[in-house]
């Protein structure tokens, strides 16, 4: 755990860095001061229980951050907001996304984020509220929770990116060479974009949720940054509904061309079937043991039926090339 505490009548002393949970409990109350806390995936479980019974978290607020996986939500409490947000990893293997749950709670004077695993946007906001406390703290602890949203929204535009490289790549293999690889290419693809929209969907409505809550804990000045998150999640979300029915066109064509592939197969067997048809009637006729069949007993006999044979063999392919079957 590392915590961030700033006070605003001396921002000349920058912000002071603290890690003992204890020494935030006397903050509350202090309008002057605000800090910011972050905890990691270290020791997180017991991390996030000490601090929430230490700052009065509701049990329902620690029950759902330590509950991996869930749904972006935005829940409202007398001393301060729960929010949890998510976003997906930019490093991905196809069929497998990833994404990174933020829980925060934002009170009036302090902002506490929980997450799991380790991953750019939080750290960023560290180094930034070092490097520049005055202007990220003395915006207030809403802004922080804003850029922190906002960080992970900015996080799904390279992987939409790379899904529409994917499935552009797609497109062009489908109809080239349409394999079983890259079907199941497609349904990953497909289970991908599912995934993102299960997130975006909703996380969508908690940036909508922000910013049209009547709150003390956001300003109203803060609240036209919040629709800008809102407005971004809206186009991401229909840029995935968008690639989500490209995939799916994708899967219709590659189902095409293997029918189409399959007739063609089927059309070349059926020719060749067909062109034999007459050449084993002839051989059959003449296969046959009986004593009395006159052309058996002639010197060109053998070479009169086989050119026969190659005679109704080349007019078949003539046929059949007259009418295009070939």
């Amino acid at each position: 755990m590392k915590g961030y505490i700033y006070d605003s009548t001396k921002p000349e002393n920058g912000v002071k860095i603290e890690e003992s949970p204890e020494s935030f409990r006397s903050k509350l109350d202090q309008d002057h001061v605000s800090f910011w806390i972050d905890i990691e995936d270290r020791d997180f479980e017991s991390e996030v229980t000490e601090l929430g019974e230490i700052l009065g978290l509701h049990s329902l607020t620690i029950e759902d951050i330590l509950t991996a996986e869930s749904r972006p939500i935005v829940d409202t409490f007398p001393d301060y907001l729960y929010i949890l947000a998510r976003t997906p990893a930019r490093d991905w293997e196809i069929g497998d996304m990833q994404t990174f749950q933020l829980s925060l709670v934002l009170g009036s004077n302090f902002l506490l984020s929980f997450h799991r695993k380790k991953f750019p946007v939080p750290g960023n906001l560290r180094e930034k509220v070092t490097r520049d406390p005055e202007n990220y703290f003395g915006r207030g602890v809403d802004y922080l929770c804003y850029y922190l949203l906002d960080g992970m929204t900015d996080e799904y535009y390279p992987v939409v990116d790379r899904l529409e490289e994917e499935i552009g790549e797609v497109e062009g293999e489908v109809l080239t060479d349409p394999d079983e690889e890259l079907l199941k290419k497609i349904s990953n693809l497909r289970s991908d974009l599912i995934e993102i929209q299960r997130t975006a969907g909703p996380q969508r409505e908690t940036a909508a949720k922000l910013a049209r809550t009547e709150t003390q804990f956001i300003s109203e000045a803060r609240k036209v940054y919040f629709r800008d998150i809102q407005d971004n999640l809206v186009r991401i979300f229909d840029l995935l509904t968008n690639y989500r029915d490209l995939i799916g066109v994708a899967r219709d064509m590659y189902m095409t061309s293997i029918s189409n592939r399959m007739n063609e197969i089927m059309k070349t067997l059926t020719i060749v079937a067909t062109i034999f048809i007459p050449l084993t009637f002839i051989a059959g006729v003449y296969g046959m043991n009986f004593e009395v069949m006159p052309e058996l007993g002639w010197d060109w006999g053998y070479y009169g039926a086989l050119g026969i044979m190659g005679g109704a063999a080349l007019g078949m392919v003539y046929y059949f090339r007259k009418k295009d079957w070939f």
